[in-house]
Order: structure tokens, then C-alpha cells, then sequence
């Protein structure tokens, strides 16, 4: 007969299971107490939750945008954050008094707030299009009044801060773009006034001056034509008076006056040629003014009785003052002329550097009125905030104290026990049914010995002594048994009369 593998079937086990029951009973007793006694003396957890709606802002946003622009997933992380700091929840730990066993022996706060917060918990609730229409507060306590109150007492802090956090981001934001605003404005008056000051510095060469200051030189081209051709004329006049006069001391006695009107003829053109050249302060125009002055008083005294002389005289004077001034106007319109073409050549030049001033100067300003904007709508938005008109957070259903504890749960302990209980039952026959070596029928004979066929088979004869063992095996099995139960009952009733409760460090899973 060949060694091999003990083989296990189901029907074996099955046999095993009939003839050693009482292996299964007793851990599956044992284990049914256990999770019993547990149930009774694990401290009942209550749970209380309450239900917040995110609210939509009452004015649309086509009209008042929010200046609060983070989701409602970041702004819960955040207000988780500032609700279940430290701070505040010592504070909630002390006005409820709350764990006052666990401060009166000296546990430490920092311990006690690190339990509080596991104890909360906070889920949203998604709506249409991904977005967050609603969220839960969740709080777990051994009181269930104090866990409602507790659970309330959060939801209102959620709401407060968020109304804190949407009232601050909205004034920061009007701060800043106030802050802004001012800057720029600053800015925009700098700008503003350097193109204010090169207008003007060169007034009349601006680019928007360029037509009318080609009109003006076309004036006053026009304006020089006429005070030359008038000049021309006056010149000519002036010669025929002085050829008149000429002629008319020629025909009287001496010869005296007719040099004297010569010399005075040639020193008025000396003094026209000089005045050409010089200033009327130069020496040389002084000097030919003085001597014609001479000329022309000794003249008068010869001639003072000639009226037809005098009266030439008085034309010709005349005619010199007309001469005089049309060449003043001549020279001031040249002047004028020559003042409005330097004018357009600079325009060119002008119109390049207050293009490059402009240029900034509008950028400027539109970023100027962008902003002024933003800072309006931002006004609105801050004024919405503070008059709660904005997106808020709203209590649906308060929190109620919980009649079912949620910790420990029955049905767990005992499913989770039972099957402890039968498989630790079942796994210690499996075991002894694998380390015994013995043969249990024909079938396991013949696979054993390379399939000879069994021709017959003795059955087990027991004698008086076996029946007794297995009499008092069976009597000793249902007396464990029943000292289990007994044991059992007694163990569970006595806590559950005396209130025995059991804190372990670490949280069971039911």
C-alpha cells in the first residue's frame, strides 16, 4: 500500500460534525456570550445629523456678481477647518459640559478635542451639473440630547462663518481693488498731466494745429502780396511827387535850392538803402535822419512862401509814412510766416512724441475704467454680502435627539460572533478529522491501497466500557454546555443590572 495525501471529503466532515458536535457547541456558546457581553457593557454611541441647503443668492448674477469665487467643496474644507479648530471646540467641550467624567480625572483637552472631531463628521450632497446642493453635519455621543444640542450648536457655526467668510472676501476684494484704483488714479494724473504740459509747451505745433496754421500762412501769403504790390505803388507815387518837387524848385531863382533838393534826394535814398541794413538805433541811420532834418528845415525857410511847393512837400511826406509802415507790415508778415512754417515743420516731431504720451495715456485710462468698474460691481457684491442677499446656508431639518444608539449594533456582534464561534468549531474538527491517520471506511481503504478492492469489512464491535466513555462523554459535553450558558447569563445579566460599561482605547468595528 502506497503512502499518500489524506483526501477529506464533505460526507466525512459531515460525520465528523454528527459524532463531535459538542466541538462546535461549546466556541460557538463561548463566542455567542462574548459578543453578548459586549453588546451590554460597550457604551451606546447616539448619532444625531442635521441637513444644510446652499441657497442660490437672491439677486441673479446677470445683475450682481458674487465676488466670492471659490466652490462650495473648498469653502466647506475651509469652514471645516475654522469649526473644528481647537478654540472652538474647547469652548463647545466647556459651555456644554461635555466628557465630564473624563475632566474631572484629569484627562487633557487636547485629548478630548481630538475625540470631539473624529466624532464629526461632514458629507455633501451633490445636485444637478456636479455642484453641491446640500451637505450633512453628523456628531456621535453617549448622551442623545447633548448630541442633538451638540450637532445644532455646529450647524450654526457653519452658518455664522460662512456668513463671516463671504462678508471678509467680499470687502477684501472692494479693499484691494480700491487700493488699486488709487494707484492707477495717481498714475493717470501723472500721464494726464505730462500730456497736458507738452500741449501746452508747444502749443500751435500739434498735429490738430497742422490745417490751420497751413491756412494762416496762405493768409497771410496773400495778405504780404497785397502790402508788396502796395509798397510798389507807394515807391512810384513817391517818385513823382519828388520829381514834381524836382521840377518845381528847378523853375525858381538860385541855384543854391536846386543842390540843396538834389542832396536831399540822395541822402532819403541813402537812409532807405541804410534802414535796409541796419536797425533805426544804428549811428549811420541817425546821422542821415539829423542832416536830412537840416536839409529839409533850410528848404522851408527859402521856399516857406511856394503853396503849390509846400503842398508837394506835404504829399511827399505823406507818401514816406505810407512807404515806412508798408514795409513794417512787409517784414512783420514775413516774420508771421516764417514763425507758422517753423511751426509745421515741428508738427512731424510733435505728433511722434505725443502719439508715444497718448499711447500711455489711454492704456491707462481704459485699465483705469476697467477697474473702476470691477470696483463697483464689487460695492454691489459687498453690499449684497452684508445684507445676507447673498448664496447662504440654510437649515432644513435640525438635529433630534436619536432614540436607537448607531454603536454598538446588535446584528453585527452577532453575525460577526456566530461565524467566530462556528468556524473555530468547524476548523478544530477539520483539523483532528486531517492529523487522524485512521481509516474511516472501505472507500478510503481501497484509495489507499492503489484501488484492491475491499472483499469484506468486520464492523466495530464496542464493548461495555466503550458505551460507558461515550456516555460520559456525552453527558460531560452537555454539562460544559449548559455551565457555558449558566456562566454566560450570569456574566451578561450582572452587567447589564449594574451598568457595567466597558471603554476600550481602540473602537470596535460594530
Amino acid at each position: 500500500m502506497n503512502e499518500q495525501a489524506k483526501q477529506i471529503n464533505v460526507q466525512d466532515i459531515l460525520d465528523a460534525l454528527l459524532k463531535k458536535w459538542h466541538w462546535v457547541t461549546i466556541p460557538l456558546l463561548i463566542f455567542l456570550f462574548i459578543g453578548a457581553w459586549l453588546y451590554v457593557v460597550l457604551p451606546r454611541q447616539y448619532e444625531a445629523t442635521t441637513l444644510i441647503l446652499v441657497q442660490p443668492q437672491e439677486i441673479p448674477s446677470t445683475y450682481v456678481a458674487a465676488t466670492v469665487s471659490s466652490g462650495i467643496e473648498e469653502r466647506l474644507r475651509t469652514l471645516s477647518q475654522e469649526v473644528m479648530s481647537r478654540s472652538n471646540l474647547e469652548n463647545i467641550i466647556m459651555e456644554m459640559d461635555l466628557s465630564r467624567e473624563e475632566r474631572a480625572q484629569g484627562v487633557s483637552m487636547d485629548i478630548l478635542v481630538a475625540s470631539m472631531r473624529k466624532a464629526i463628521e461632514v458629507n455633501t450632497i451633490g445636485g444637478g451639473r456636479g455642484q453641491t446642493s446640500s451637505f450633512t453635519i453628523k456628531y456621535r455621543g453617549q448622551d442623545p440630547w447633548k448630541v442633538a444640542e451638540v450637532t445644532n450648536r455646529l450647524a450654526s457655526f457653519f452658518i455664522e462663518s460662512h456668513l463671516k467668510l463671504r462678508a471678509k472676501q467680499a470687502s477684501e476684494t472692494t479693499l484691494f481693488l480700491e487700493k488699486q484704483l488709487n494707484e492707477l488714479k495717481v498714475l493717470l494724473q501723472q500721464q494726464e498731466d505730462k500730456v497736458k504740459d507738452y500741449r501746452n509747451q508747444y502749443m500751435g505745433e500739434l498735429p490738430e494745429q497742422l490745417t490751420s496754421n497751413i491756412s494762416t500762412i496762405s493768409g497771410l501769403q496773400l495778405r504780404l502780396e497785397s502790402v508788396q504790390a502796395s509798397l510798389t505803388e507807394a515807391l512810384n507815387a513817391r517818385l513823382m511827387l519828388q520829381s514834381q518837387l524836382s521840377q518845381l524848385e528847378s523853375d525858381q531863382p538860385g541855384a543854391t535850392l536846386t543842390q540843396r533838393a538834389q542832396r536831399l534826394m540822395t541822402l532819403k535814398s541813402q537812409l532807405e538803402e541804410a534802414k535796409a541794413r541796419y536797425t533805426p538805433e544804428h549811428p549811420s541811420i541817425r546821422m542821415l535822419e539829423e542832416q536830412i532834418k537840416e536839409l529839409e528845415s533850410r528848404k522851408e525857410e527859402q521856399s516857406g512862401m511856394d503853396p503849390q511847393a509846400a503842398e508837394i512837400r506835404a504829399q511827399l511826406a505823406a507818401a514816406n509814412i505810407e512807404i515806412e509802415t508798408l514795409k513794417s507790415d512787409a517784414n512783420r508778415l514775413k516774420e508771421r510766416i516764417e514763425y507758422y512754417q517753423q511751426r509745421v515743420e515741428n508738427t512731424p516731431k510733435r505728433e511722434q512724441e505725443l502719439a508715444a504720451l497718448t499711447r500711455d495715456y489711454t492704456i491707462t485710462q481704459q485699465n483705469y475704467q476697467r477697474l473702476l468698474d470691477r470696483f463697483y460691481e464689487a460695492q454691489r457684491a459687498e453690499s449684497m454680502e452684508k445684507r445676507q442677499q447673498g448664496e447662504q446656508f440654510r437649515i432644513v431639518d435640525y438635529a433630534q435627539p436619536p432614540e436607537v444608539p448607531v454603536s454598538p449594533n446588535k446584528f453585527k456582534i452577532g453575525l460577526i460572533f456566530l461565524v467566530l464561534g462556528l468556524g473555530s468549531g468547524a476548523g478544530l474538527i477539520f483539523l483532528t478529522e486531517f492529523m487522524d491517520t485512521s481509516i474511516k471506511g472501505i472507500k478510503q481503504l481501497e484509495s489507499w491501497s492503489d484501488g484492491i478492492p475491499c472483499i469484506t469489512a468486520v464492523p466495530l464491535a464496542l464493548t461495555q466500557v466503550d458505551k460507558q466513555r461515550q456516555k460520559f462523554n456525552l453527558f460531560f459535553s452537555i454539562g460544559v454546555n449548559v455551565f457555558i450558558i449558566i456562566v454566560g447569563i450570569i456574566i451578561v445579566g450582572y452587567s447589564r443590572i449594574n451598568h457595567v460599561i466597558l471603554d476600550l482605547p481602540v473602537p470596535l468595528p460594530f
